[in-house]
């Protein structure tokens, strides 16, 4: 409940203990069921029978569909029949953490605006704020036209990095070498209305127009360092909680692992955090977290906005927790709840940790996959572990969500000393983990049986 001053009363926290988790994902039940066991109901809402990942990488089943989002916000506050909520979250990129803005704000809860949430989401629109706060961070940028005879960039703007004006995963995101090129991609994207169609309805009730055909944004190639900057908006001051490293495979634009805290220059890291802080301020954006990707190149000494997230990235939560002693998602309930978020630093039992990535570069079938008693014995020798597998025995890794050019099966973080021995502990838990993978042939799948031989 608001106050007359803006803000939300404290008292209003202790009246209703029920909290809805919006889209809420594997991680989402995973984390909150072990940070909050007991004294607050979740309610963990699904997105209909959405299948945006499917319908983005062309692996959609028949019957599969974006349901109009007014309707499902519809839904999903007739659901709650009268129950007292006292604060709505999600940790989705898309469409939960626009979702779930609306209905904290149909709900009178704390909450960004959504219309912050949308422009931040919407590449293009997001470009145009970030141009107005810190220009110096921004590349060159331009809409992308995919109706067919549209206008498009001369030859002489090549190479660029063409990406769609909403998708997540990195699905869809390449360097693009020349025109002819980017021909190649434009019939992809004129045939996505089912994907767009959440965010197109969205921004037209809440921003004041839609997508239509402009479908993708090109941007100037950016070289240098990776990271993630993340961080909280509360009262209407931006907050960084720390800055994540982001190590590709050697040659690729595919992340290899995430290294907590980051080994730039803490000057260099100043610079972000106040990026950070002036671009969220731009968009209007508060009571909530954010994640912005972001490059240092250190032969100009220039910091570059990648793109913004307005939302927490869930897979880092851990890596605060082990290095500074609090989970992200202890600052998300905090700030949906209406309190002051206290975020620790260096109060974690390692002085670094790592999110690592198991990923090939070549299609396989699942062989094996380790069983409870397995993945229990390694929680067993590392408490603090978190494994997360993906993948079915017998399936292709293309059968899951894949970001096109690899095919990721796994993430496990850990922390530890430092990086060496964090590396350490991962190639001891992949090889007690025993996944076995075998070719993927165009063939039909392996029985049972030939599954129980390949995986020995």
């Amino acid at each position: 409940m608001k106050c007359a001053d803006g803000s939300y009363a404290r008292g209003t926290v202790h009246e209703a203990r029920t909290i809805l988790v919006v889209s809420a994902t594997h991680r989402d039940h995973r984390e909150i069921r072990r940070l909050f066991p007991s004294g607050i109901d979740f309610r963990f809402h699904d997105y209909a029978s959405t299948c945006l990942e499917e319908l983005i990488t062309g692996n959609e089943r028949e019957g599969d569909r974006a349901e109009d989002p007014h309707i499902e916000v519809g839904r999903i506050l007739a659901g709650l029949d009268g129950t007292k909520v006292a604060a709505v979250v999600s940790t989705d990129d898309y469409p939960g953490a626009a979702l779930a803005a609306i209905i904290a704000q149909e709900l009178g809860l704390p909450g960004p605006d959504p219309r912050a949430v949308l422009i931040a989401q919407h590449k293009y629109l997001s470009r145009l704020k970030q141009v107005e706060a810190v220009p110096e961070a921004v590349p060159p940028f331009f809409l992308i036209d995919t109706a067919e005879g549209a206008e498009l960039p001369e030859e002489r703007c090549f190479p660029l990095f063409v990406k769609p004006v909403k998708s997540f995963f990195s699905v869809g995101a390449e360097k693009v070498a020349s025109r002819a090129e980017l021909v190649a991609l434009l019939p992809r994207w004129r045939n996505c209305d089912e994907f767009f169609l959440p965010l197109e309805r969205m921004l037209e009730r809440y921003v004041g127009g839609g997508i239509g055909s402009e479908r993708l944004i090109a941007e100037g190639v950016l070289e240098g360092v990776q990271v993630t900057v993340e961080g909280y908006a509360f009262g209407g001051r931006a907050t960084v909680m720390g800055v994540v490293d982001s190590i590709m495979f050697p040659g690729t634009i595919a992340f290899s692992r995430f290294d907590y805290p980051s080994r730039l220059p803490e000057d260099v890291q100043a610079r972000m955090a106040d990026i950070a802080a002036k671009a969220m301020e731009a968009l209007g954006f508060d009571n909530g977290l954010f994640n912005i990707e972001m490059m240092y190149d250190a032969r100009s000494n220039r910091v570059s906005i990648i793109e913004i997230n307005p939302r927490m990235a869930s897979q880092f939560a851990d890596l605060y927790e082990k290095v500074d002693g609090t989970s992200s998602y202890r600052i998300l309930l905090d700030i949906a709840e209406g309190r002051e978020p206290r975020f620790t630093r260096r109060e974690g039992r390692h002085p670094f940790a790592s999110s690592c990535v198991l990923r090939t570069f070549e299609d396989k079938i699942v062989a094996r996959l380790p069983g409870e008693e397995e993945l229990t014995h390694l929680e067993a020798l590392h408490p603090d572990i978190r494994v997360e597998l993906h993948g079915q025995v017998g399936q292709k890794l293309s059968d899951e969500l894949q970001d096109g050019h690899s095919y990721r099966y796994g993430i496990v973080n850990l922390g530890g000393h430092d990086l060496a021995d964090v590396l350490a502990k991962f190639e001891a838990v992949n090889a007690m983990l025993g996944i076995v993978l075998i070719p993927a042939e165009a063939s039909e799948r392996p029985s049972g049986a030939e599954l129980a031989v390949a995986a020995g």
